[in-house]
């Protein structure tokens, strides 16, 4: 991109994302400069550090693409904000592409949601750093269109936008109301809460099962369940932050 040109883009960009007055005019001034680059939707999201799938998001994709993303629980294993809290030397990667859906499974769920819903491509950039990492996804529905998110000028103008938006903007501090906001926690189900209140009262597997009338198995998928939504490597982990957020009685 010439320096003139950026210059341009990063004045001008500025000037107009530094004069809303609200999280909504920001949104929407920044979303509409990065469709004027070619981008047809745009998604903004934080996680904390720890718990990527507890995903506060703003978004200008349609409400069924969201919300099948949510009912198909794609978000529990969506890599998206382990990726930007890993804090690469990446700046942006292809989605649909990208060997980080370390899955199979999850990358041909990534890639039906995005057939099911006309996107061709989408690209994710890097920009919220600290305690919330997170990152805003380019989409495009149509394929020529698309490749400005490959030519070198499109998407180093395109980088700067989101740069200069995620200063002004941050979805999980978006007071808006807007029903493009959406808070995508790892709730825990009724049943995942009551085998962390047998696990606080030191109760094994064998036990709890007893205790619940359910199998060892039932038992052993619910714990599993609760480690990924709470982003705990061991049940023990999963306990403590079950317990310093509140989740059980204590």
């Amino acid at each position: 991109m010439h320096p003139a040109s950026l210059q341009q883009t990063l004045i001008g960009t500025l000037d107009r994302i530094r004069h809303c007055a609200t999280d909504e005019e920001r949104w929407l001034c920044g979303a509409s400069l990065l469709q004027d680059c070619g981008s047809d939707w745009v998604t903004a999201g934080t996680a904390p550090r720890g718990r990527p799938a507890d995903v506060a998001v703003r978004s200008t994709t349609p409400d069924s693409l969201m919300r099948d993303y949510v009912r198909e629980q794609i978000h529990l294993d969506d890599p998206w904000m382990q990726l930007c809290a890993q804090g690469c030397d990446l700046d942006h990667l292809d989605v649909g592409a990208h060997a980080g859906l370390r899955h199979p499974t999850t990358k041909a769920r990534v890639s039906r949601l995005f057939a099911d819903h006309g996107v061709r491509r989408a690209v994710l950039v890097f920009s919220y750093a600290g305690t919330r990492p997170g990152g805003l996804v380019l989409y495009d529905r149509n394929a020529r269109q698309a490749d400005w998110l490959h030519a070198p000028d499109g998407l180093e103008k395109a980088r700067l936008i989101v740069a200069i938006l995620s200063a002004f903007y941050r979805p999980e501090q978006d007071r808006s109301g807007s029903d493009q906001l959406y808070a995508m926690g790892s709730a825990l189900s009724a049943r995942e809460r009551e085998v962390l209140q047998w696990l606080f009262h030191g109760h094994r597997t064998a036990r709890i099962a007893e205790q619940m009338g359910i199998e060892c198995v039932t038992v052993s998928k619910h714990l599993m369940s609760i480690r990924r939504k709470l982003g705990a490597k061991t049940r023990e982990q999963a306990l403590a932050i079950a317990v310093r957020d509140g989740l059980i009685a204590v």
